[in-house]
């Protein structure tokens, strides 16, 4: 009788880089909030997000309103109205400084997940093999791994 208690693949975390940076466990994108929770086993792992989680709240703030800042007036362009050209440069200052936080954000996540998947390795079992033996002695059990 085999008793197998190997990790599973699914379980690693993948990085997929595209316009963004997705993780994804068993074929589902993860966000901050659940990197951070499934890093919890791991401390290397979870110091490594609670790092990236740092980073995350001012790469959004700071890019989003930089975004809206460059949108609003170029739309209000389009639509005939004059450029607000101080608009547009705080927006794209706002944006120039979301870039060093969102770099951050990524470089300690992706340490994160490696950390994380390292850690699943380490903790995979071999396989077991349980044998019931009858000797002179009486009954036994042998594991063999």
């Amino acid at each position: 009788m085999s008793y197998g208690f190997s990790q599973s693949k699914q379980d690693t975390i993948t990085i997929k880089k595209g316009l963004g940076t997705y993780y994804i466990q068993n074929g589902k994108m993860l966000k901050p909030k659940q990197l951070l929770e499934l890093t919890k086993s791991n401390p290397v792992a979870y110091e490594a997000m609670l790092k990236a989680k740092k980073n995350q709240v001012p790469a959004a703030i700071f890019g989003s309103i930089g975004g809206f800042c460059i949108g609003y007036p170029l739309g209000a362009a389009i639509s005939g109205s004059d450029m607000n050209w101080t608009l547009l440069g705080v927006g794209a200052a706002l944006t120039v400084i979301s870039i060093p936080f969102s770099s951050a954000y990524n470089k300690n996540t992706s340490t994160a997940v490696k950390a994380y998947n390292e850690g699943l390795q380490k903790l995979s079992y071999r396989k077991v093999r349980l044998e019931s033996m009858i000797g002179a002695s009486g009954l036994g059990l042998r594991a063999t791994f």
